[in-house]
């Protein structure tokens, strides 16, 4: 049968220019670098007291600090101390490592699917979408480079697990199983993902029964251990219950099954209509590649069902309600589900139509850049307030001596948000941006607008006499400036 890469127009062209597929595999890599590495945003949000702490004192403070807190997913900040290594503590240095981890799932797509795709176009499509997560502008913020991390070995499992498939040799199972340990050890997001990526690759790959029941068995298995790890092991090893997970589930569980769907569906059609009409818009592809020819008929069941399943995925935050009603963690699930279920595009395309999937790739590549774009200009409103809270900071802490603290007064409730600093973040990142240790403290007066990471001006934060020395506005109002001293008599 033809294909795109084998029909005579593609064959002409890749012969006269050699080069062509290596060149648009390095192109490639190199978007999903460039759109995630962005190092003149510094940081957003827990990222500045890690750097902080990273360069006040050194790596080993940092890892003693937060082992007990990350021992129930023990490579959670592996990643993120990577970068900081790199650069002495600057936070930069997460950029490049989630910019490079982006550029690993691009090469780690074309590379689990060369030993079965007929399409390099296709593939590369396929990748892309993987890398850009246009779906999930959370994969843009260096607070999520351990969940990235995670997908990383999830797409490289499936890349081990097809050759498992084909092979049927013994390494590449055990290398798939230690991969997505590996990967949710860093962040157990694809725990549920993981199982049904091992189902879909399992049906597409042709291959004898006992393995197919040995890769779904063997992923199973492995995304149990390292839950069973996380939840049961992890509390016995400290049982005070300072973990991560045992905090979180501690401060909000979820009733049971029927809670999740009710919390998903109410994110999903509140937040999450792009990420429904995602889901529709692959479901529905799987059916127009089956009836025009593209795949066979199974298959494009088999991509259609993945799709619709795929927020399913979000099962995995079952631990807390909060997590539930994140949009970023449902986007990272479901989007970790459309990429299984576009995987089985480049596996099952039989080359009948390879203009027409040349069309449709166009489009999913098209689609995936402007997502993207839309993704990274999602969290630049945060970003620039924090930064214009940075630069009107600036002169105030050079100023303050001693004892004494700058204490800023939002009357607009700008500040205070997730995503516009809580006041556990405010000092750590005014000493990163301005380089000075003075103590910053954020707080608002009881007739202006509650901020929800934030409590009222108590004068023991704040001293009983402030003196103001700047003021600022933002969109919503205006927000004061002053030095105090804490806890002061006079």
């Amino acid at each position: 049968m033809s294909s795109l890469s084998s029909s005579p127009t593609v064959t002409s062209a890749v012969s006269r220019f050699p080069w062509l597929h290596p060149a648009l595999i390095v192109v490639g890599a190199l978007v999903a670098f460039a759109m995630h590495f962005r190092p003149w945003e510094g940081a957003f949000l827990e990222e500045w007291p890690l750097a902080e702490l990273w360069m006040d004192r050194g790596g080993f403070a940092f890892a003693a600090n937060y082992f007990e807190w990350s021992l129930s997913r023990p490579l959670h900040l592996v990643p993120t101390a990577l970068g900081l290594a790199i650069t002495g503590g600057a936070p930069w240095g997460i950029f490049l490592v989630l910019g490079v981890v982006a550029a690993g799932q691009f090469l780690a797509v074309v590379w689990a699917l060369r030993t079965l795709s007929r399409s390099f176009w296709i593939s590369g499509a396929v990748a892309l979408f993987i890398a850009l997560h246009p779906l999930w502008p959370g994969g843009f913020l260096q607070r999520f480079l351990p969940a990235q991390t995670a997908a990383l070995a999830l797409i490289l499992a499936a890349g081990l697990l097809i050759r498992w498939l084909q092979q049927g040799r013994v390494r590449w199972i055990v290398w798939t199983a230690v991969t997505l340990a590996l990967g949710m050890s860093c962040y157990p997001g694809p725990a549920v993902a993981a199982p049904l990526m091992a189902v879909v690759v399992a049906l597409a790959v042709q291959a004898s029964w006992p393995r197919r029941v040995i890769a779904v068995v063997v992923v199973t298995g492995a995304s149990a251990v390292v839950t069973v790890y996380s939840l049961v092991i992890a509390r016995l090893l400290v049982p005070g219950g300072a973990t991560y997970e045992a905090g979180n589930f501690a401060a909000g569980s979820v009733g049971g099954a029927r809670d999740i769907v009710a919390h998903v569906g109410t994110v999903l059609l509140g937040q999450g209509l792009l990420v429904v009409a995602g889901v529709l818009a692959i479901a529905a592809l799987g059916g127009v590649l089956a009836l025009t020819g593209s795949i066979p008929h199974w298959a494009g069941w088999l991509m259609t069902g993945t799709a619709v399943v795929s927020p399913v995925c979000t099962v995995v935050f079952f631990g807390n309600l909060a997590w539930l009603q994140d949009i970023e963690r449902v986007a990272y699930a479901t989007s970790l589900g459309l990429g299984i279920a576009l995987l089985v595009w480049p596996m099952m395309s039989i080359g009948r139509r390879p203009r027409f999937e040349a069309v449709i790739a166009a489009v999913l590549v098209l689609f995936t850049l402007l997502g993207a774009v839309r993704g990274v200009q999602h969290w630049q409103p945060y970003i620039a307030l924090q930064h214009q809270l940075f630069a009107e900071l600036a002169p105030v802490v050079h100023e303050a001596e001693g004892d004494e603290i700058v204490i800023v007064v939002d009357h607009s409730g700008t500040y205070g948000s997730e995503y516009t600093l809580p006041q556990y973040y405010v000092s750590s990142a005014s000493h990163i941006m301005n380089d000075d240790a003075t103590r910053v403290w954020l707080c608002y007066l009881p007739e202006d607008p509650a901020l929800a990471g934030a409590a009222p001006c108590d004068p023991k934060d704040t001293g009983d006499e402030m003196r103001l020395v700047n003021s600022f506005s933002v969109p919503a109002g205006d927000v004061d400036i002053y030095i105090g001293v804490p806890g002061s008599d006079d």
